[in-house]
C-alpha cells in the first residue's frame, strides 16, 4: 500500500472529513461482503453503555415524535464553538 499517495496536511478540515467518511463506508461494503477484516474492525471491541444506549434510543425517538425538538448541527456546532473555542 502506498500511502504517501495522499498528504492529509495539503487537504482542508472538510476534505480529510469527507475522506474518513468514504473510507469508513467502503470499509462497510466489504464487511457487507463479507471480507472478514473489515467485519472485524466494523465490530467494535467496545460495548456501548446500556445507559448511554437508552438514552440514545430515547432521543432518536423523541425526534421521531417531533423533529421540531433537534438542534440543527450548524446551530450546535456554533454554540460550541463559542463556548470552548
Amino acid at each position: 500500500m502506498n500511502t504517501s499517495a495522499i498528504d492529509p496536511k495539503s487537504l482542508s478540515v472538510d476534505e480529510r472529513l469527507r475522506l474518513i467518511d468514504e473510507l469508513w463506508l467502503s470499509i462497510a461494503a466489504d464487511a457487507e461482503r463479507g471480507d472478514p477484516r473489515a467485519v472485524e474492525a466494523i465490530n467494535l471491541e467496545y460495548p456501548v453503555d446500556s445507559e448511554l444506549l437508552a438514552e440514545l434510543e430515547r432521543r432518536s425517538e423523541e425526534f421521531e415524535r417531533d423533529p421540531s425538538s433537534a438542534v440543527p448541527w450548524e446551530d450546535l456546532r456554533e454554540e460550541l464553538k463559542r463556548k470552548y473555542g
